[in-house]
């Protein structure tokens, strides 16, 4: 390990015992003698004081005017490129230093710096998959872990190919990680990667190519920003006031996509060797109502865009991973996402088991995860392990047949495009929230003129993953929920009760569900009928008795850090779930779920989960 500070013995000192993890799977295997320590100076200054290093990449900084910016207080993480790392560059672009553009030497510089409002990224918040915020060029860094073969430790790479020399520098405002070559994100949309290359990582996907290219799925694929997207505030970090708090609204709004593919070996596991036999597999599982590949009702088409989701998620974003999941409940971590596939659904389970069968937990359809995380311009492509269909039979008798629970903010597909869902922790201060203007998730969530939408989170409010959709004032909002298969179910919804939530009438389908509900009883009001549960036969009682009022205790699968213990466990004044009511949805379609204030003016709905459980599982469903 080398210090190079002296003066900073004891800050040493602290910045190896914080340093000293990775990953579960990783953190012991990476070879000690690639960390750094602390040195006091600023990212800058760093790379200036070590011209044998960084020269080349310090004289970009300089020449593009970003000396400063790197020198100021701030959460800034620079992958710094060594100059062999620029050398073996120049020669593959064919260009030298001074033949680069001023814009070519900002993107480079850009392309290697993420600014950030609230952290740096040490290599103990790395995992397999994304870094949750993008670089100052606006493209999102991949890790990924490879064996070393000399040593058979492993060593870290970024976006596959750019391996981490020397990690955790840490200077005043920030992190520096040395890596041995020069970061170069593709320009290529994610349908063209599939399309324009022979091999994608190491592995070929002619056939899913051909189908992308037949159904012209990939054209969809090609958007990146809503270029009629207008940020309403004149604040060019998009900055405005709700009522006391200072929040944020997207400056842009950006599209992303995430593809699933076969590549050709697993197409010929399942005696697939052409696009012909390919064609033919998907009419066994989709209706082909219309011979034309282009149309939605063609079945080539929907078994591929079963494959496509509207949103740009690495591996590590599939699923929640943060500190409000109930430590022992890992195995409970489930995600539903609509695909391009319209109405129809792919449940995501703990070790990306996409598709896992309630009936039996080996049969599953996979990821091969070292080979997934290929990073376009406007998303990723996951590499499967098996055939992904939408098995009718399978997904609505076993698969699906199961309580669907999902979070507010994983419907809008925008809130995940525009690094809102899960990150609401690194919005740099002043800023608590989001807001976003009325028509930014038009498809998936409405509201009224009249309702003061902010997003935020807090590890340590007692709600589900963490965020927290609260609208305020005379609120009116309609949610176009997770598309569940045709069947009967009960609907409820997940919030806090307090004092200043208010009376809400609740419509599904624009169906009136009963009377008003009032949201600020808590769990100790006879009308609730709360008992904390003592592990005896009477918590079943308990159970039974609250639904009979409507209500149900919050699940023993979320974790409150603020109380130490799950939400259901909570005492005093517990979260809690109401029973909306009873539906039957007869096919495959768009359901929605609204919410109006009708008591006053400065009343707050707590949006947080809502639950789609089959009213046959019921009488066996667990606390969880």
């Amino acid at each position: 390990m080398k210090i190079r500070n002296l003066y900073h013995k004891i800050a040493v000192m602290a910045a190896v015992g914080a340093v000293v993890s990775l990953t579960p799977a990783c953190s012991d295997d990476v070879a000690d003698d690639a960390y750094y320590t602390f040195t006091g100076q600023t990212v800058a200054s760093y790379c200036g004081d070590n011209p044998e290093l960084y020269s080349t990449f310090y004289n970009l900084i300089e020449e593009t005017g970003n000396y400063s910016l790197l020198s100021t207080y701030g959460h800034y993480t620079c992958f710094a490129p060594d100059n062999a790392a620029f050398d073996e560059y120049f020669t593959s672009i064919g260009k030298t230093y001074d033949q680069l553009t001023h814009d070519e030497k900002r993107e480079i510089v850009y392309n290697h710096v993420i600014k950030s409002g609230a952290i740096d990224f040490t290599s103990d918040r790395f995992e397999e998959g994304a870094l949750s915020e993008a670089t100052m060029s606006d493209n999102y860094i991949v890790i990924s872990y490879k064996t070393d073969d000399a040593g058979g430790g492993l060593t870290i790479y970024v976006n596959k190919d750019v391996p981490i020399i020397e990690r955790d520098i840490e200077v005043h405002n920030g992190v520096v990680h040395h890596v041995g070559a020069v970061i170069r994100p593709t320009k290529e949309f994610i349908g063209d990667i599939i399309l324009n290359e022979e091999v994608v990582g190491d592995r070929s996907y002619k056939i899913f190519a051909k189908a992308l290219e037949m159904t012209h799925l990939a054209d969809s694929l090609k958007k990146t920003y809503d270029e009629n997207y207008k940020c309403p505030v004149e604040d060019p970090a998009g900055l405005t006031t709700l009522g006391a708090w200072t929040v944020k609204v997207p400056t842009v709004k950006r599209y992303g996509f995430t593809l699933f593919a076969e590549p050709d070996d697993v197409m010929a596991a399942a005696g697939i060797n052409s696009i012909d036999d390919l064609v033919a597999y998907a009419g066994r599982y989709y209706t082909n109502g219309n011979p034309d590949y282009t149309s939605r009702d063609n079945a080539l088409n929907k078994f591929v865009a079963y494959h496509i989701l509207d949103r740009q998620m690495s591996t590590n974003s599939l699923l929640y991973s943060g500190r409000a999941t109930a430590p022992n409940s890992a195995r409970d971590r489930v995600e539903f996402y609509e695909t391009m596939y319209e109405f129809h659904i792919i449940k995501v389970n703990v070790g990306i088991a996409i598709n896992r069968s309630e009936k039996n937990r080996n049969d599953y359809i996979g990821l091969d995860e070292g080979r997934s995380n290929l990073s376009a311009i406007n998303g990723y492509i996951h590499s499967l392990t098996s055939m992904l269909v939408y098995d009718t039979d399978r997904m609505e008798n076993d698969v699906l047949n199961c309580r669907i629970r999902f979070d507010m903010f994983n419907v809008p597909p925008e809130l995940t495009n525009n690094n809102i869902r899960w990150q609401l922790l690194t919005i740099p201060s002043p800023a608590v929230g989001y807001t976003i203007p009325h028509d930014f998730c038009s498809k998936h969530l409405t509201f009224s003129k009249e309702t003061e939408i902010m997003m935020w989170g807090s590890d340590y409010w007692d709600v589900h993953q963490a965020d927290e959709l609260k609208l305020n004032g005379w609120y009116d909002f309609t949610l176009r929920m997770i598309p569940v298969p045709p069947g009967s179910y009960e609907v409820r919804v997940g919030y806090r009760p307090e004092s200043w939530r208010g009376i809400a009438q609740f419509f599904i389908d624009g169906e009136i569900q009963g009377i008003p509900r009032d949201l600020r009883i808590t769990a100790s009001d006879p009308q609730v009928g709360f008992v904390p549960d003592t592990g005896g036969p009477q918590d079943a009682e308990n159970d039974k008795a609250m639904r009979n009022h409507g209500f149900m205790k919050a699940p023993a699968s979320m974790w409150s850090n603020h109380d130490n213990c799950t939400l259901r466990d909570i005492k005093g004044s517990p979260p809690l779930r109401i029973i909306i009511g009873t539906v039957n949805f007869q096919e495959y379609g768009a359901h929605y779920l609204r919410a109006k204030n009708v008591y006053a003016a400065d009343r707050e709905y707590n949006g947080d989960y809502i639950e789609l459980i089959p009213t046959s599982l019921i009488d066996t469903e667990d606390i969880y």
